[in-house]
């Protein structure tokens, strides 16, 4: 919906909300459009709009600032009544070229809040909130540059089984992300990359299985499934690795965290960009969807992922 042209689009909201489809409580006039790429001052105003249009359902909080003193901001979507729900983060732009990946998480935080009342995503808010962040390395997207001010790779500064924390976490926006991360040990990330199209799991640093690796190998085949790409395998596969987010994330907090990557371009051309984030957003709620099918399944799925923490590769 968030594509049609305006006199349209007036026409389906007002259906949808007749249908029942869309809560009269939130705001849905200012969702983007995705046929240009977004300035990081059009992605902070919108950011807060969205949040002070729907406080019911999001909350924006500035994490922090990076070298060059750009705001690296997040939101908080939920209706989940719960003191304290599970949570889920998304982030994107750890390599400031690859835009469509800061485009990936834009996307998907609009949609969940144009469908926040919809049979497909009203589960999951309920059950979940999610954390999203659009940019990690503000300065590398200003730069149009994979590091960060300083050539430093973001995707390479997390802790590891062979990398000590002392030897991490050198980037002050990787810092950020750390706080977060090891605060609210979240139960699902995504991490939004490009370069190439597919999905991916940890580990990255060693060719040993992890300890869940039917359920990320599940997760992934689906979620790329619904991108219409085929590649779904463990990170090493790839190429191997050291240092990166979704290796921290699962060995030290048991969070079920994986790399999507939205197009073979870090950057591809504006006039596919469409095509792109409405595929990103299809395999972003499958994701979700089946992070919170588990949950329904398997009610201890918290318990069990914390287990992995401190077993790394050795499981």
């Amino acid at each position: 919906m968030r594509h049609l042209p305006g006199a349209i689009r007036i026409l389906a909201i007002a259906g949808l909300l007749t249908a029942g489809f869309v809560s009269d409580g939130w705001s849905v006039a200012h969702a983007l459009e995705f046929s240009k790429y977004h300035s990081q001052q059009e992605i902070s105003a919108w950011l807060r709009e969205l949040a002070a249009e729907n406080p019911e359902l999001a909350s924006f909080t500035v994490l922090g600032k990076s070298t060059r003193d750009r705001e690296i901001a997040y939101v908080r979507i939920t209706s989940s009544r719960d003191a304290n729900p599970p949570a889920i983060y998304i982030n994107g732009t750890h390599h400031g070229n690859e835009k469509s990946s800061t485009e990936s998480v834009l996307a998907l935080t609009d949609y969940l809040v144009e469908n926040a009342a919809s049979a497909e995503v009203a589960p999951i808010l309920e059950r979940f909130e999610i954390y999203l962040q659009p940019l990690v390395n503000p300065d590398g997207h200003a730069a149009n540059t994979r590091g960060d001010a300083y050539g430093r790779d973001p995707n390479r500064d997390y802790a590891g089984p062979e990398k000590p924390d002392s030897e991490s976490f050198r980037i002050p926006e990787i810092q950020l992300v750390r706080k977060l991360v090891d605060t609210k040990r979240f139960r699902a990330a995504i991490a939004w990359h490009s370069g190439m199209e597919g999905v991916l799991w940890p580990w990255c640093h060693t060719p040993t299985a992890p300890l869940h690796a039917r359920v990320f190998a599940a997760i992934s085949k689906l979620s790329a499934e619904a991108m219409g790409m085929k590649l779904a395998r463990q990170s090493w596969y790839d190429y191997p690795t050291s240092g990166e987010f979704t290796d921290y994330a699962y060995q030290r907090h048991g969070t079920l965290a994986v790399t999507f990557e939205a197009s073979t371009e870090g950057t591809p051309p504006e006039e596919r960009l469409d095509e792109i984030t409405r595929r990103a957003v299809r395999g972003g709620v499958t994701f979700l969807r089946e992070i919170l099918r588990l949950e329904q399944e398997q009610q201890n799925l918290g318990m069990e992922l914390n287990s992995a923490r401190g077993r790394g590769s050795r499981s």
